[in-house]
């Protein structure tokens, strides 16, 4: 009887944790928790904004330089100029020039004229001589002079000084010019013609 007892309670007891142990296996088998649900989200990246444009970059040059003139206020400062580096500035063309050569010959004059002994008479002063005397010659005590012209009297009579041949007191050559110029002749003939006659024409100036 007593080894029966024994037996069962040996049974009950293997019983016992063999259910302890399915048990436990159970509880350690089911451990994943909660069910959770996960949702596939497309998710779109912001594209990063574009790099503002380069700006031009402005050279700004001022000058140092002040502008005063005098007597009209306050002085006037140079404004800032703008320039631009890349500007190219054409050189340009010199235009051909012909250069012409100056003619320095002097203008020939036909001084082709009869002497005196070839006229039919000596030609006649119509005008009255009139040259005032220089006082810085009467200052050193000259009354008198006598010049000499080289003239040419044309076919209207009248007078064109060609040079003065002789003249000691050159403080006379312009009122022998200014003589001249106002001097007029009969007109001179040869055969009853017109013509031109040069000669030396002595002049006698008084004070």
């Amino acid at each position: 009887m007593k080894n029966q007892l024994s037996a069962f309670l040996l049974s009950g007891g293997v019983m016992a944790v063999s259910l302890g142990v399915l048990t436990l296996g159970y509880y350690l088998n089911d451990d994943s928790g909660p069910e959770l649900e996960i949702r596939k989200m497309d998710i779109a990246i912001a594209q990063p904004p574009p790099p503002p444009p380069p700006q031009s970059q402005q050279v700004t040059e001022q000058a140092d330089v002040n502008m005063q003139v005098e007597g009209a206020g306050a002085p006037v400062s140079m404004a800032d100029i703008k320039v631009d580096p890349e500007i190219e500035i054409d050189k340009p063309e010199r235009p051909d020039v012909a250069m012409a050569q100056p003619d320095w010959s002097a203008p020939e004059v036909d001084w082709d004229a009869y002497g005196l002994s070839e006229l039919d008479g000596r030609p006649t002063l119509l005008t009255p001589v009139k040259i005032r005397f220089p006082k810085q010659l009467k200052r050193r005590g000259v009354e008198r002079v006598v010049v000499k012209l080289d003239v040419m009297i044309d076919e209207k009579g009248d007078v064109t000084l060609i040079s003065i041949v002789d003249n000691p007191h050159h403080e006379l050559n312009r009122e022998i010019q200014r003589f001249v110029k106002g001097s007029k002749f009969t007109a001179p003939h040869k055969a009853d013609e017109a013509v031109r006659a040069r000669f030396i024409w002595p002049v006698e100036i008084e004070a």
